[in-house]
């Protein structure tokens, strides 16, 4: 027979599971095709090894535009609207350059030179999200493709020959976190 703190714990813990399923943990991102992230991770591939890291996953390459967080799945439908009121025409990233982040140990792609047209889609959709009152991690928007993690020996910053990332569109990802790390869905109106 369980005492009552294990019962209590038993409760909480069938209270945290149906709580879990309710949410989700979303963000908006930039999402490359299988041809561009195939190339991204060959770049991770070479660096792994004088980095001593973790090489991401080539299908979890991705570019965010705006961390969510946890929503209500229920949410879900006034999210997606509210994102198809942000328009931008076309446009093309040339990612070129890996640095790293010493602080949380990442290397990642990025842009060489500043891109207007991403911070203006960054603010437009930031601006919508806050119009509808859709709360959100605020933080300062750095463009960047994570390739690994868990990084022992940063290296310099350095260029490598230019990935044209054709942009028209953006997505809302949900990410499960597991014990083998995220995965992503690409999430749709239906």
């Amino acid at each position: 027979m369980k005492n009552l703190t294990e019962q209590s714990a038993t409760i909480e813990s069938k209270v945290n599971v149906r709580r879990n399923a309710d949410e989700m943990r979303v963000f908006f991102a930039l999402w490359p095709s299988p041809a561009i992230q195939q190339q991204l991770h060959a770049i991770a591939k070479q660096l792994q090894p004088q980095c001593k890291a973790r090489v991401m996953r080539r299908e979890t390459l991705h570019l965010t535009l705006q961390f969510i967080g946890n929503i209500r799945r229920s949410d879900l439908p006034k999210l997606l609207a509210t994102a198809s009121k942000v328009t931008a025409p076309p446009f093309t990233l040339a990612l070129e350059k890996i640095a790293f982040w010493k602080h949380n140990r990442i290397a990642y792609a990025t842009l060489k030179n500043h891109a207007p047209i991403l911070d203006e889609l960054v603010s437009a959709l930031k601006t919508q999200l806050a119009a509808e009152g859709i709360i959100y991690a605020d933080s300062k928007f750095s463009p960047h493709v994570t390739l690994l993690r868990n990084v022992e020996r940063t290296l310099p910053t350095q260029d490598f020959a230019a990935i044209e990332w054709p942009i028209d569109c953006f997505v809302l990802v949900e990410s499960k976190l597991t014990d083998q790390g995220a995965h992503y869905k690409i999430l749709h109106l239906e």
